[in-house]
């Protein structure tokens, strides 16, 4: 691993533990206020969401991991990375609306939410780069 994949890998933990949390709430909420079938269906979307984001934080590791090597195999790396979770959305969501049959509200509500408590977690001065790099003072 890189120093560049280690500060995706925190950035990733921290992502991941707010989703965690935001799930336990989301799906706490959805069961006290409209029962177990809408609680379900948030948890889906929930679960959809936490899966993209674990296949992006290992397309980004692997990316930055080859980013100074191979910058070429970085970036299909990348468009591969983006294309695999556009097909694994479309899997997931077919799975939980046509198979499993959840609720569309709840669970593209869940995801949704979910994908912004994501982006917003990913907010923040860790760039994973070390400090002796990012550090612009001048003297």
């Amino acid at each position: 691993m890189t120093i560049m994949s280690d500060g995706i890998a925190r950035r990733g933990r921290r992502v991941l533990a707010a989703q965690g949390i935001a799930t336990a709430l989301l799906v706490g909420a959805l069961f006290i206020t409209q029962g177990a079938h809408a609680a379900l269906g948030g948890f889906g979307g929930a679960v959809i969401s936490l899966i993209l984001m674990l296949m992006l934080r290992l397309t980004m590791q692997r990316a930055a991991d080859l980013a100074v090597e191979s910058p070429s195999a970085s970036m299909n790396i990348m468009y591969f990375g983006a294309a695999s979770r556009f097909v694994m959305l479309l899997v997931l969501f077919g799975l939980a609306l046509g198979w499993l049959k959840l609720p569309a509200l709840y669970t593209v509500g869940g995801f949704v939410g979910l994908m912004i408590v994501g982006l917003l977690a990913t907010q923040g001065s860790d760039s994973g780069r070390p400090a002796s790099k990012t550090d612009l003072t001048l003297d």
